[in-house]
Order: structure tokens, then C-alpha cells, then sequence
């Protein structure tokens, strides 16, 4: 399918002009914004929806994000967390999973030449689940999506089933390398298209490998 050039532009001054609302009603999660803002910069791009990692606590008895389900999320965190806020958050639901998830970017470019380049620049850069994920006359959607996942019961029946230390430093951590591999993402968009200083990116790489080593052990 050819994008339909006047199509493109009307999506994507729609989503431009509700990315800055929502940004002025503190609606968007400011670790990712910046990043956001330059990439609709490119006449070729908009962004859609995105999130630069979290830590969510959902009131539920399995770990699943489908409708239907009972799925409740009752605290979320784009940032660290102490194990203090975690055990407030759970306290008053008896059945608690805490998920981690990488950062996520959805935005639709005008042509396959472009979608194809920013998969490849999201798989470079450590988000391995990225790809294409729709097509239409307003765009071709890219989903740009990081590999860091973790899902960790800490309540059943109201009783703590998780040292909630260890899983609070556990998620922590994953979120931290979804933060750091983010930045990467952003640096060699920068470099690529908006004329940022040049990235190594193996040298990017091996540090990333670096601090996963420190973070998790050998």
C-alpha cells in the first residue's frame, strides 16, 4: 500500500498536537518526551503512543494484560522504586503480580524504505522485538520494543509470597537496562537524522553488556 501523502499529514499533525497537550497536562512520561519531541521533528515520522519502561503492581490472579481477565493495575512507575511504595501500593489487594516492561515506541513513517531502516535501528540498538506492525493510508506503523520483561507474584490470598526486597531490586534493575538501552535508541536517531554527534555503537554495546554484568553478576 503507497501512503497517502495528505493523510500522513493530518495524522501526524493530529498526533504532534495531542502529544503536547498531553505533555502540558503532565500526562507524558518525561523520561521519553524529549525523544519523542525530536523525532516528530522529521517530516517523515510521527510518534503514537509510547513509554520509556515502567514497574506496574496489577491486582490480579495471573499475569496477563487481556481484557476480561480481571486484570486492575493499581500503581505505576516510570522511575526506580523503594520497597517501601511497593508494599504500600499492595497492601490493600489480596492478589499482586509486579511487572516490568521495557521502553515502547509506536509511530508510522511515510514509506517501506523508512520503516524498514527504523526496525533495523531498533534491533541495533538492543529492542529485538521491534517490527512492523500495520499498514495504512496514513502511515506504516513500527513498533520499536525492548527485550526487558519481568512478572513477579508477590501476593496470593492476601499472604506475601516474594522476599519483596530481592523482587523490588530485581525489577529495579531490569528497569534500569531498558532505561539505559533507551538512551542508546535515542543517541543513534540523534546521529542518524538530526545531526547528533556520531555513535560507537559497539562500544555503546559492550558497556551495555558492562553494566548487565554489574547489575546481575557474570
Amino acid at each position: 500500500m503507497i501512503v497517502d501523502v495528505a493523510a500522513f499529514a493530518s495524522r501526524k499533525r493530529a498526533f504532534v498536537e495531542r502529544l503536547e497537550r498531553e505533555a502540558r497536562q503532565g500526562r507524558v512520561d518525561q523520561d521519553i518526551y524529549p525523544l519523542l519531541k525530536r523525532i516528530n521533528e522529521l517530516p517523515w515520522i510521527y510518534t503514537t503512543s509510547s513509554c520509556s519502561g515502567r514497574i506496574l503492581l496489577a491486582s490480579v490472579k495471573s499475569p496477563s494484560y487481556s481484557k476480561g481477565r480481571g486484570f486492575r493495575a493499581v500503581a505505576k512507575w516510570h522511575r526506580a522504586v523503594s520497597v517501601e511504595e511497593v508494599r504500600a501500593a499492595a497492601e490493600p489487594h489480596g492478589d499482586v503480580w509486579m511487572l516490568v516492561r521495557g521502553g515502547i515506541i509506536h509511530a508510522a513513517v511515510d514509506s517501506a524504505r523508512r520503516a524498514y531502516e527504523l526496525v533495523s535501528i531498533g534491533r541495533e540498538t538492543g529492542h529485538k522485538h521491534s517490527g512492523i506492525i500495520a499498514v495504512n493510508r496514513a502511515g506504516i506503523v513500527v513498533e520499536i520494543l525492548g527485550e526487558e520483561r519481568l512478572d513477579v507474584p508477590l501476593k496470593r490470598n492476601g499472604r506475601l509470597v516474594a522476599d519483596l526486597e530481592e523482587a523490588v531490586a530485581m525489577a529495579n534493575r531490569v528497569l534500569l537496562l531498558a532505561k539505559a538501552r533507551l538512551a542508546f535508541l535515542a543517541g543513534v536517531i540523534e546521529a542518524r537524522y538530526l545531526g547528533g554527534p556520531p555513535i560507537d555503537g559497539g562500544a555503546v554495546r559492550r558497556a551495555l553488556r558492562s553494566l548487565s554484568s554489574c547489575l546481575w553478576g557474570p
